[in-house]
């Protein structure tokens, strides 16, 4: 049996009534790691700090759009991006970085950035069909 593998699709996300789509090739990961010490596949701590510097959020983005979208400067991104976007850009780029979709969920204010999933809301593998006597459910 031979393994089938392919490129990961690119999140989808409209900004200003434009789509733009959020990849991350080996090269971006390679570009922030090297050029800008930014290890995002590390997860954890080292993605947190991350995401919580602007500076490093927009590095991030910029390499992320950058494979479809090769017009994107990183000038352009700290002008497009604000912090009002944060809580929905955050899992989108998580979402490109790892691969795993995130559910589509519906909540107040949603934009509906991300034909791939939305942003929050309980996963299969965060949440139990079987709440304990602690889970106040």
């Amino acid at each position: 049996m031979v393994a089938q593998i392919g490129a990961s699709e690119p999140v989808r996300f409209e900004l200003n009534g434009t789509e733009y789509r959020l990849r991350f090739t080996l090269g971006a990961l390679k570009a922030l790691s090297q050029e800008h010490k930014i290890e995002v596949m590390k997860g954890g701590p080292d993605m947190i700090d991350a995401i919580r510097d602007p500076a490093k959020l927009a590095l991030i983005l910029y390499h992320g759009l950058l494979t479809h979208h090769p017009e994107i400067t990183p000038a352009w991104v700290e002008q497009n991006f604000d912090s009002g976007m944060f809580a929905d850009m955050v899992p989108l780029v998580a979402t490109a970085i790892s691969g795993r979709q995130v559910p589509n969920v519906d909540r107040p204010g949603n934009s509906k950035a991300n034909g791939v999933g939305l942003l929050s809301g309980p996963s299969d593998a965060t949440t139990s069909d079987s709440p304990s006597e602690t889970s106040g459910i």
